[in-house]
């Protein structure tokens, strides 16, 4: 990320509130909402799996594709396999410009609670990569990138 690449403050208030419901439409089982905050062909990207027994989700790395495909991955992960039973903090957000006036890009870190065996507990933590476009119906996530740790040393 560079120091001068700063984007009109409206701009960037506005990549800010989108992004800041992208955690609650997902946790919320707003899998339609969520996916909304997408392009048409925007991308989530798990690119490390950590076992579950090292604070993973035990998911496999994979890239989904598509708005509709996003739509099902928010089902399958956050409603069917953890049950809507867990909480995603975005912290450390940083946007800057991207190489147009109607690209943007940025970096966050997130915090997993898993609240399916009652008392809460952290379950995840990771490292975002994120890009952005401006479309018709304003700001919407390109791709997402989530590095998760551990990682797995090689």
């Amino acid at each position: 990320m560079s120091d001068d690449a700063q984007l009109p403050i409206e701009d960037e208030l506005a990549i800010r509130s989108m992004f800041a419901r992208y955690v609650h439409r997902l946790d919320s089982g707003d899998a339609r909402g969520w996916s909304d905050l997408f392009t048409d062909d925007g991308s989530w990207t798990r690119l490390n799996s950590p076992p579950r027994e090292l604070g993973g989700s035990g998911l496999a790395a994979e890239t989904v594709t598509g708005r509709e495909n996003l739509y099902q991955m928010a089902i399958d992960v956050v409603q069917t396999r953890f049950n809507r039973l867990v909480r995603h903090q975005m912290t450390d957000v940083f946007i800057e410009a991207g190489d147009t006036p109607d690209d943007a890009r940025g970096q966050s870190r997130a915090m997993i609670t898993d609240w399916n065996g009652g008392t809460g507990k952290l379950a995840m933590v990771g490292d975002y990569t994120l890009t952005f476009r401006r479309t018709p119906k304003g700001w919407r996530i390109r791709s997402i990138a989530c590095d998760l740790v551990p990682k797995k040393r090689v």
